[in-house]
């Protein structure tokens, strides 16, 4: 038998309620915050990933031509665009997951 301490103990936590489920638009809030917030960590890697192609790119375009390449470009042909491609397919992937974790955790 146990001492009467634990015994009480173990029947407060069996007879706790149970823990109230976020409703539906603390979900969908939580899910847009998740998805948005992906997108932002992908886009901005990617700026960084374009950025830092960009300039290797560049560097060595001015040692093979000999010229002093233009670093502006550097944002403009390369950093910009990649950040964008890869910002949708982050958004969308993240829909995706999202979507289906959603799917997953509402399935009976």
């Amino acid at each position: 038998m146990l001492p009467p301490r634990i015994c009480g103990t173990l029947k407060t936590l069996t007879t706790m309620s149970p823990i109230r489920q976020p409703g539906p638009i603390a979900r969908a809030v939580r899910s847009t915050v998740r998805v948005l917030f992906t997108t932002l960590i992908f886009t901005a890697g990617g700026m960084g990933l374009g950025l830092l192609l960009g300039i290797i790119g560049l560097v060595t375009y001015g040692l093979i031509a000999g010229v002093q390449p233009d670093m502006r470009n550097a944002y403009r042909h390369f950093a910009i665009p990649l950040a964008i491609a890869i910002g949708c397919v982050a958004f969308a992937g993240a829909l995706a997951l999202e979507f289906r974790a959603r799917r997953t955790r509402t399935s009976p």
